[in-house]
């Protein structure tokens, strides 16, 4: 299977609150520099952009999916997506059908405007589009399957405009079979917060409102062809081999997180170890420090994601996050602490696993931290198969003398030793 990067949520100038940039070439453009080949255009409860749409896309190599983000009764934003721009129409007339029979005020809520595929105005859509429909949330997934469609409750993250936050639960006969998470959270929060998602396939999508947001936050389907709207209702499903996976947090953002615990208790020195081995099919992080350590209660309490230390934040997932994303790889996580002797956590993925997330930037990772925290005598060592990187910040600390490491010269010059010794 080969991994396909997908946005499913995109607004063009049609949407009141999009702005005007929004034109369908600029729409494909966006979309082809970002490596996207699957996108849809979800205009508030309305399709007329779509077709337009499909014809700026075509010679592209970006598969278009006809949509629409429908507004239910209860407030729930619904991401409606079609096999074909005849099912899209279709169900905007339902739509136009059951939406309340008001003028849309530009100067207030912004121009809806119609455009052709060369992104050309031909016209205004008078009828307010900002607006809840009289459908309920059950009535407008059991139209939208009739049609052939998928509907995906959107940013079910959000506290507005999301069917988690106006529910408060997910309705047991809903026929949808999954999820969009919002920027604000990626999917190995999700499914530790929000755990009455648990079964549904989540996606991560941009809601796209300007040309700078497409891709942002896209999603990956993996496939044996190039995407289109069979492939992706297979894949939501889960069926031969097909999959969605939504956006997770990079490997090196899990580290920053358990670092930045090791410093809050006190380390002076802390040691991060990656190990990258092809032939056992492992990766494995090890972050050890000097800190003031814990006892076997406070241990078992840092794994649950609603326990903190802090007064900042409200929970603490950097522990929870990590040992969730191991175990989803057929790996597991350990740590190891006493009172007065430090923490030493160890995580270990299997590295082919189609659910481990990248490493990420790790060479910015390193500098972060060492740009926050100067003083910090940090070990970073990189195994991958018989090669190494190592970085000792006390070691290049002797040579410097009174010089600072978050001097910009220094900074510099660590990213540039980095850089070439990744080369």
């Amino acid at each position: 299977m080969n991994p396909y990067k997908i946005d499913l949520h995109i607004h063009t100038a049609l949407s009141p609150c999009a702005g005007q940039e929004m034109t369908p070439p600029k729409i494909i453009h966006a979309a082809k520099a970002k490596g996207l080949k699957m996108i849809a255009v979800t205009d508030h409860n309305t399709a007329e952009n779509t077709g337009a749409t499909v014809k700026a896309a075509e010679g592209s190599g970006i598969f278009v999916i006809p949509g629409m983000e429908v507004q239910t009764r209860e407030e729930v934003h619904m991401v409606c997506l079609f096999p074909g721009l005849e099912a899209c129409l279709a169900c905007q007339e339902k739509i136009y059908q059951n939406l309340p029979d008001r003028l849309n005020s530009p100067e207030v809520f912004g121009s809806q405007s119609i455009m052709d595929s060369s992104g050309r105005i031909i016209g205004e859509l008078e009828r307010m589009l900002l607006i809840s429909t009289d459908m309920s949330v059950e009535t407008t997934a059991d139209t939208v399957t009739a049609l052939g469609g998928l509907c995906i409750p959107a940013h079910v993250d959000r506290p507005s405009y999301s069917l988690v936050a106006a529910l408060g639960f997910v309705p047991p006969e809903l026929a949808v079979t999954a999820m969009e998470l919002s920027r604000n959270m990626s999917a190995d929060e999700a499914a530790l917060l929000l755990p009455e998602l648990s079964g549904y396939t989540l996606l991560s999508s941009s809601d796209a409102h300007c040309l700078e947001d497409i891709g942002a936050n896209p999603s990956v389907i993996y496939s044996d062809t190039p995407p289109d709207f069979d492939t992706l209702a297979k894949a939501l499903n889960k069926i031969s081999g097909r999959k969605v996976l939504a956006k997770m947090k990079d490997l090196a953002m899990h580290i920053t997180d358990i670092v930045q615990n090791s410093i809050e208790a006190g380390a002076t020195e802390v040691k991060l170890l990656i190990t990258e081995d092809f032939g056992r099919d492992i990766f494995k992080i090890e972050i050890s420090d000097n800190g003031r350590g814990m006892d076997k209660e406070m241990m078992a309490k840092v794994i649950d994601p609603f326990f903190t230390t802090r007064t900042t934040r409200r929970i603490g997932l950097g522990l929870p996050l990590l040992k969730a994303a191991a175990e989803r790889c057929e790996g597991s996580m350990d740590i190891q602490s006493a009172p007065g002797k430090g923490t030493t956590v160890k995580a270990v993925f299997r590295h082919s696993h189609i659910d481990r997330a990248p490493l990420g930037n790790i060479i910015d990772t390193v500098i972060n931290l060492i740009v926050g925290n100067p003083e910090l005598n940090l070990v970073f060592i990189h195994k991958i198969n018989d090669r190494e990187i190592t970085f000792d910040a006390r070691e290049l600390r002797e040579q410097l003398e009174d010089v600072s490491l978050n001097n910009p010269a220094v900074i510099n010059w660590i990213k540039q030793y980095l850089s070439e010794n990744y080369k």
